[in-house]
């Protein structure tokens, strides 16, 4: 798929409701006008549109690909993803006979084409057919390489490649082709992806807050904090793939949490020690839902930092900015706790 691809031969394509869709548009596009930009929350839900960012033309058509995808799928990776195969040009065409905005090639698009402003036609070149078309692809490739945590590769950054070389590529190697392409079309589209969201997109970033609990963890919060980053990155020995729960009760000090699943830790520490706020103290336990039945854990260091297994590289331990695992996972963050671990032993 894309302006120099022909490979996907991927999943099937959600039909958007006309009306409500063009409603959005025209009052999106009326108040835009021809000024600047800005960071749109109601009508660009999280994208930065304008100048800049999306054209506002195709704001509302990106956002609602996005909000009609469960296993969260950013809006601003599908703006960067449009952006890096057409240069939102719906009129492009690739020496591969690839079509359109979104960059379809004629098979893809005669199995997967859909009606998606409803006037009777499946029309490649019409963006409000085909960034529907890109954003159900997309969100299919999400859910199917959710399903392989044993790939090398996030679930988004699988999909990416999956868009561009095909999905059989992918499986083929386990993780993302070594083609000479589709490497760089993924870290591009990650990379830009942050200059598509608002200021206020994706959540936002994390801040510090203030620590207040008293506990009796082996280590303490600034021993703890210590020995996790004495034990990332370079320091960093292999063997945490998928163990991001039992490095976060080793760091305090346990042998082990207690719990199966990461992200139900966040159900075993009590109710008032629950908080869905971005101001984590450092040294605090954030939780994300990715989406799997076993989420994700880390250690919160401060400074909008956090130490993690399987972001960089699979099975070690590196710092990380906090808000990687909503980025390059499509992960939603759940919320944070005090480091307590009530079955820890």
């Amino acid at each position: 798929m894309g302006a120099k691809r022909g490979l996907l031969l991927a999943a099937g394509i959600v039909l958007l409701g006309p009306i409500a869709l063009a409603l959005a548009l025209i009052l999106l596009i009326a108040s835009l006008g021809d000024s600047g930009g800005f960071n749109a929350s109601a009508a660009g839900g999280g994208l930065k549109v304008g100048k800049g960012g999306v054209p506002a033309q195709y704001a509302g058509l990106v956002q609602a690909a996005a909000d009609s995808c469960k296993e969260g799928l950013p809006a601003s990776i599908l703006a960067a993803q449009l952006s890096a195969e057409s240069g939102f040009d719906p009129t492009a065409s690739s020496r591969a006979n690839a079509k359109g905005i979104a960059q379809f090639i004629d098979s893809t698009w005669a199995t997967e084409g859909v009606d998606g402003n409803g006037d009777g036609k499946k029309d490649v070149w019409d963006p409000a057919d085909a960034i529907p078309a890109q954003g159900k692809m997309m969100c299919d490739l999400l859910r199917q390489f959710k399903k392989h945590p044993d790939y090398n590769g996030s679930p988004i950054e699988l999909a990416l490649a999956a868009y561009n070389a095909g999905p059989y590529a992918v499986e083929r190697v386990k993780g993302i082709p070594q083609n000479g392409e589709t490497p760089g079309y993924v870290a591009d589209i990650i990379r830009e992806s942050k200059n598509f969201a608002a200021a206020d997109g994706g959540g936002g970033s994390f801040t510090d807050g203030q620590q207040s609990w008293k506990l009796n963890n082996p280590r303490s919060v600034d021993e703890a904090i210590a020995w996790a980053k004495a034990h990332a990155g370079d320091g960093s020995s292999s063997g945490w793939y998928n163990r991001c729960l039992a490095f976060t009760a080793i760091v305090y000090g346990w042998n082990v949490s207690g719990v199966q699943y990461a992200i139900d830790h966040y159900g075993v520490v009590p109710k008032e020690m629950q908080h869905t706020d971005r101001n984590p103290p450092p040294g605090a336990l954030m939780y994300w839902d990715t989406g799997s039945r076993a989420g994700h854990i880390a250690i919160y260091l401060g400074q909008g930092k956090i130490v993690s297994n399987d972001i960089l590289r699979q099975g070690y331990i590196d710092v990380v900015d906090a808000d990687a695992i909503e980025k390059k996972w499509g992960a939603k963050y759940v919320g944070w706790t005090p480091p307590y671990f009530p079955n820890a032993g």
